[in-house]
């Protein structure tokens, strides 16, 4: 937990001028930079609950906040693994940018590796991948390798060396990714688009609940992606790992 947090004047001119007079995501905005969940990297777990148990608000009004600060670009949110980002946060609280002999970078870049790759963890990496010489650092290397997919080949799912391996292997028994023979299922892949192109906003929750289980994604779980659906935030990635296990989809 830190001890103490700086918020800058700056904030008023810049992060916050989207969501001017809305109380709610600025209320959010602080716990986010302030709270004892936070760290120095802006990019840390914490559950939307959380944030309306401390704030002294409902979950409503917390995820109303949340959805605002996202739609603005102030901060990113991944809701199945409650991790958020606030974009400026490490650029406030550690410097604009570090020499490449700043022992800070090799503590940025410890506490990183530490995080999943997903596409909130990717988006730190790209914002200061070069200004806190990240893609130096040997212990983000499977974060650089996501990156470079990323750049190279947009529709190409991440995948760790490990799942690469699993992959492998997987293919040498004659086993595809759905488990029929080596034969992927082709109406899952034809619904992606690139892979972090954002699918298009639903008419109603109706809708956007249907549209989720016709991916893949199993009923029951639709309900912790629907809102980011709504919100016009929800990119293939996202749901990768529902997808990409046969098991969950036949669930």
């Amino acid at each position: 937990m830190r001890k103490f947090a700086s918020i800058p004047p700056k904030v008023w001119q810049a992060d916050l001028k989207a969501v001017r007079g809305d109380i709610e995501a600025i209320a959010v905005h602080y716990h986010l930079t302030t709270s004892g969940h936070a760290n120095m990297l802006g990019l840390y777990y914490v559950p939307v609950p959380y944030i309306a148990h401390e704030m002294g608000c409902p979950i409503e009004g917390a995820s109303k906040g949340l959805n605002s600060l996202i739609r603005a670009g102030i901060c990113a949110y991944d809701f199945a693994l409650d991790l958020v980002w606030v974009c400026e946060m490490a650029s406030d609280q550690v410097a604009p940018q570090l020499s490449p002999k700043d022992k800070r970078v090799k503590g940025i870049a410890e506490q990183l590796a530490m995080i999943p790759i997903c596409p909130t963890s990717l988006g730190f990496y790209g914002r200061y991948r070069i200004p806190f010489h990240l893609h130096e650092e040997l212990c983000l290397e499977e974060f650089e390798l996501a990156y470079s997919d990323l750049q190279e080949a947009p529709s190409k799912p991440l995948r760790s060396k490990e799942k690469e391996k699993e992959k492998e292997k997987d293919l040498e028994e004659g086993k595809g990714p759905s488990g029929l023979g080596g034969q992927e299922t082709s109406n899952v892949e034809s619904t992606r688009g690139p892979f972090l192109t954002p699918y298009p906003k639903p008419a109603s929750p109706a809708d956007g609940k249907r549209f989720l289980v016709g991916l893949g994604v199993p009923e029951r779980e639709a309900g912790k992606y629907l809102d980011t659906l709504m919100a016009g935030h929800l990119t293939p990635i996202d749901i990768e790992e529902w997808i990409a296990q046969p098991e969950r989809g036949a669930a």
